[in-house]
């Protein structure tokens, strides 16, 4: 079981690869042939020089037999390129034929400028100088030349057909005419394969047609005038077998071959540009078949154009519809973009100001934490000052318990005596209330300068030059510095701190008033500022 599984997966890889290749070359042909439509100015000028050099070649010539060569090949070269110069070379050639006074030149001339005039859709015409000319009397080379004539006239009024019944009547005509010219001998082998595909193909053989025309298209160069004219064929052919693919590829391989050769009669692109819009590209069908009208018109072929016409209109109406649609489209997205940008400029505006509440409350909450830290900070002072202001005292009210007790067990000793002026005596020597009232003031003193070491500089700074305080020698802080000592530590009353320094409440408030007149600024400021010394 295994041994069969690897081929058949390499049988349905093949398979399913099939449709991407072919899918692949059609693409790329149609790349060619948009990179080869963008150049067909260059192809253009490239045929314009050819048919000039040919012009130059016939205004040198004296041959006359070498004048109706050259008029030939520019009527052959004019006849997809511009009809109305072909068909005046075709006239010129047949009157060089006239004084040539050869009768196989001069047949041979009618028979092309009926082709022309055929190509320029004048049957009628075409058909009136084909039809005068007696076929009994040609060579087998003109005779050859007379069915082909047949055959392209009504080749074209096929073409020009107005309803169904004309246009099959003009096929049987032209397949009858095809006939003999296929019996003729002198029809060299290329045209007479050219020639016996469209026979193939009235009898609905596609296979065969298929089979001869690929055979002759590989022996010309690709993309050459020959190779174009056989892909049409082998287009025509996969169009009777519903071949959408291959149809496509020789019409794209045949109008490649139209442009690169300055050709104007572009059949191919044309019928190409039909089925590219059927494949819903319309955007590919609209250039090809402008492309195909703009030639159409610069050719003068009457019948190209009617017949590019309508399909042109219909095409131009699908893309013109296609591109308004785009319109639409593209103005609701510009709209819905417009809006979407008016949506985003109000969220920026909003996200904005939103952004500068943030920043207010920020600034508020950094003001906030700064006044707290502040707070924190004269707090910790605050502490850290009554933490050194209470172990002062608590040391101090110990010092002094501790001496009184002793007082006490000295008088209570000597008062056993009862001798009361060894009491009196003893009381007066070791009671001394200025030595005692003197070192509180130096430990007050002291505690004051180690809780605000610069507190003599900071306090004159807030006085006028002049003004300015210095403890004598020997001495720590004056009266006055000890009342705002005092201030700086919170006791602003004048009551408290009289009692604390023993000085009469007159004296305190004479103290504070002079201070505050010494002061080197705003006057009712100067406590407030004492009162943040060390800050």
């Amino acid at each position: 079981m295994k041994r069969f599984i690897l081929p058949l997966l390499i049988i349905i890889l093949i398979l399913t690869s099939l449709p991407t290749k072919a899918n692949n070359e059609i693409e790329s042909l149609l790349k060619t042939l948009d990179k080869s439509l963008q150049n067909k100015s260059v192809y253009t000028k490239q045929k314009q020089r050819q048919i000039d050099s040919l012009k130059i070649v016939l205004r040198q010539s004296d041959n006359i037999q070498e004048k109706i060569g050259i008029a030939q090949s520019l009527c052959f070269e004019y006849s997809s390129f511009q009809k109305d110069s072909a068909l005046v070379y075709a006239i010129h050639m047949n009157n060089l034929a006239q004084k040539s006074n050869d009768k196989e030149l001069l047949i041979e001339a009618k028979l092309d400028y009926s082709r022309i005039l055929s190509s320029m859709g004048f049957f009628k015409d075409a058909l009136a100088i084909v039809n005068s000319t007696q076929q009994e009397q040609l060579s087998p080379r003109l005779k050859a030349e007379y069915f082909l004539g047949q055959v392209t006239i009504y080749n074209h009024q096929k073409t020009f057909a107005s309803n169904e019944n004309d246009a099959q009547e003009n096929d049987l005509i032209a397949q009858i005419y095809r006939d003999s010219l296929l019996q003729c001998k002198e029809v060299p082998s290329n045209v007479r394969a050219f020639m016996s595909a469209p026979t193939l193909l009235f009898h609905k053989k596609y296979d065969n047609a298929i089979h001869i025309l690929d055979s002759v298209y590989k022996s010309y160069a690709p993309y050459s005038r020959d190779a174009g004219i056989i892909a049409y064929s082998l287009a025509s052919a996969y169009q009777g077998k519903n071949d959408s693919k291959n149809m496509i590829k020789y019409f794209a391989i045949s109008a490649i071959s139209d442009v690169l050769n300055g050709a104007r009669e572009n059949l191919s692109l044309k019928i190409l540009a039909k089925l590219i819009f059927e494949s819903g590209d319309i955007d590919r069908a609209y250039k090809y078949m402008k492309n195909a009208m703009e030639d159409a018109i610069l050719c003068n072929a009457r019948i190209n154009t009617i017949e590019a016409s309508d399909m042109y209109l219909f095409i131009d109406k699908a893309f013109q519809e296609k591109e308004k649609n785009k319109f639409i489209t593209i103005t609701i997205l510009l709209v819905a973009l417009c809006f979407v940008c008016i949506l985003l400029c109000a969220l920026f505006i909003q996200l904005k100001k939103q952004k500068r509440k943030v920043e207010q409350a920020n600034e508020s909450l950094s003001y906030h934490l700064y006044e707290i830290q502040q707070m924190n900070s004269i707090l910790a002072d605050n502490n850290k000052i009554k933490e050194e202001y209470v172990g002062l005292y608590m040391e101090q009210y110990t010092s002094y318990i501790n001496k009184i007790a002793n007082l006490k067990k000295r008088a209570l000793k000597i008062a056993k005596s009862e001798d009361i002026k060894k009491v009196t005596s003893f009381l007066h020597s070791s009671l001394n209330t200025e030595e005692d009232l003197a070192e509180f003031y130096n430990n007050f003193d002291k505690a004051i300068l180690n809780l605000f070491p610069n507190f003599v500089e900071d306090f004159n700074a807030l006085l006028l030059p002049e003004n300015v305080i210095i403890p004598g020698p020997g001495k720590l802080l004056t009266p006055e510095l000890r009342i705002f000592a005092l201030i700086r530590l919170g006791i602003t009353d004048s009551v408290k701190i009289a009692h604390f320094l023993q000085y009469s409440l007159s004296t305190i408030y004479n103290y504070r008033s002079k201070m505050r007149i010494k002061a080197n600024g705003d006057r009712n400021e100067f406590e407030e500022k004492v009162a943040r010394i060390g800050q």
